[in-house]
C-alpha cells in the first residue's frame, strides 16, 4: 500500500504573502490535518474507508495506439481536454482520441524558426485545441495547432515555474519564489505576452524552492486552482482578474518563524518544516500529500460535499500505516498512482510491463491486445457531480 501513497514534490516556497486588491476570500473552507496522530489504522465501519468508487461515476481503460510514429517514452505529463488525451515525454507532446487514435504530435525541439529550445511547461486552449509550450531557454511561449503546426510565439518577462492556458486565450504565470526584479505570485498576460494585472501577489525574500512539473488546476468552471507556499497553506481559485482563498488547511504541526523566514538553503537532513504538494481537485473530491521530509508521508482526501477528511499515511519510524484504508470500491480495478487533475476528471498511465505482470482476467479488461512493446494505456477516471 505504500506504493499508493502520491509524494510528487512541488514548489516550496518560504516567505510571507500579501494579496494585491483583486484578493477575494468569500467561500473560504478550512480542511483540517491531524498529522501528529500515529495510531494504526482501525476500521469499525464502512464510514472509516476511503472508498473511491464513491465519488468516481466510471473508469476508462484507454490503450494507446502504436506506431513508429507515436512511439511514447518516459510520461512526464498528461492533460485530457475536449476528449482528447495530450501526453508529453521528454520532448514531444502526442496527441491522442478518446479511444486512444493517435492524431498527431508536437515535435519541434530546435533553434530554428517555430521551435523551442526545451520543453518546459505546456498547456492546452480548452477553447479552440492549441498547444501552447514555455521555453525557459527561448523566455517565449510557442504555440501550435492541434496538428502539430507552429501558429505564432509571444516573448514572457519574469521567470515563470508553471503557466497555463485560460478559456480566453490569456495566460496566468505562477512563480513562488523571491528573485529580485521579478513578479512574485500569480500574473497574467494577453496571448502576446502583454502584461495585465496580478491576481495574487506573493511578497518576500526567501529564495528557498524545489521545482515541479504542474502548479495548476484546471477546474470545471473555467478557474484554475493552485496550491499556495508553505506557512500560508491555501488553496487558490483564480479566475482573469481575482483570486479567491477557496481552503485554508490547517494542522496540529507548526513551523518556526526562524524557519520560514529564513533565507538559508533547504537542510533535507533536518528540514524542520512540513511540505504540502500534489493538489488535484475534482468537482466533489479535493487531495494533497503532507510530508515532514523525512518520516511521516500523508495523502489527504477532502470530501467538498461533508467536509469529511480522511488521510492514509506511513510512518517510517514504526513502519506503521496510519489514518483510514483507501480502497479501489467495485469501480475500481485498481489504484493507480501518478494521478493527475484537471476539467473535472482524474488520470494516470499504466505501461505494457506493469500490463504483462497482471492477471490474466485483469489484463482482458484493461488492454487485452497489450504486448511488452505496446504503448502505455491511459486510466480516465470520471468523477460524479
Amino acid at each position: 500500500m505504500k506504493k499508493n501513497l502520491l509524494f510528487s514534490l512541488y514548489v516550496i516556497s518560504l516567505f510571507t504573502m500579501s494579496c494585491s486588491k483583486n484578493n477575494r476570500t468569500q467561500g473560504e473552507n478550512e480542511i483540517f490535518v491531524d498529522f501528529k496522530s500515529d495510531k494504526p489504522m482501525v476500521v469499525k465501519g464502512p464510514e472509516d474507508l476511503f472508498n473511491y468508487s464513491d465519488y468516481i461515476d466510471s473508469v476508462a481503460y484507454v490503450p494507446l495506439e502504436t506506431t513508429d510514429d507515436c512511439l511514447v517514452g518516459d510520461i512526464r505529463d498528461i492533460l485530457f481536454v475536449n476528449n482528447k488525451i495530450f501526453l508529453r515525454d521528454r520532448n514531444t507532446i502526442f496527441i491522442f482520441s478518446r479511444d486512444g487514435k493517435f492524431i498527431s504530435k508536437v515535435s519541434k525541439l530546435g533553434r530554428g524558426h517555430g521551435e523551442y529550445s526545451n520543453l518546459g511547461y505546456w498547456d492546452v486552449n480548452p477553447t479552440n485545441d492549441e498547444i501552447s509550450v514555455y521555453s525557459g531557454g527561448n523566455k517565449m511561449v510557442f504555440v501550435y495547432s492541434i496538428q502539430g503546426d507552429f501558429l505564432r510565439s509571444a516573448e514572457i518577462e519574469g521567470i515563470p515555474r508553471d503557466f497555463c492556458v485560460m478559456p480566453n486565450g490569456n495566460y496566468l504565470f505562477y512563480t513562488p519564489d523571491y528573485m529580485e526584479g521579478h513578479y512574485r505570485g500569480v500574473w497574467q498576460t494577453d496571448p502576446e505576452g502583454k502584461f495585465i494585472n496580478q491576481p495574487l501577489v506573493l511578497s518576500g525574500s526567501s529564495r528557498k524552492i524545489i521545482l515541479s512539473n504542474h502548479n495548476f488546476v484546471h477546474l470545471s468552471n473555467g478557474e484554475v486552482g493552485v496550491l499556495g507556499p508553505i506557512g500560508f497553506d491555501n488553496i487558490y481559485h483564480i479566475s482573469t482578474d481575482t483570486s479567491v482563498i477557496a481552503y485554508h488547511i490547517t494542522t496540529n504541526v507548526t513551523i518556526s518563524k526562524s524557519v520560514l523566514e529564513s533565507d538559508d538553503l533547504i537542510d533535507f537532513e533536518n528540514p524542520q518544516f512540513y511540505h504540502l504538494s500534489g493538489y488535484r481537485e475534482t468537482d466533489n473530491l479535493l487531495s494533497f500529500d503532507m510530508t515532514d521530509m523525512r518520516d511521516k508521508n500523508m495523502e489527504i482526501m477532502y470530501d467538498k460535499q461533508t467536509g469529511k477528511v480522511y488521510t492514509q499515511a506511513w510512518d517510517n519510524n514504526n513502519g506503521n500505516m496510519i489514518g483510514n484504508p483507501f480502497i479501489p470500491g467495485d469501480k475500481m480495478l485498481i489504484v493507480s498512482s501518478g494521478f493527475k487533475s484537471g476539467y473535472g476528471v482524474r488520470l494516470s498511465t499504466i505501461d505494457a510491463t506493469s500490463i504483462m505482470q497482471m492477471p490474466e482476467d485483469m489484463r482482458n479488461q484493461i488492454a487485452p491486445d497489450c504486448t511488452m512493446d505496446s504503448n502505455p494505456v491511459v486510466i480516465i477516471y470520471y468523477y460524479k457531480h
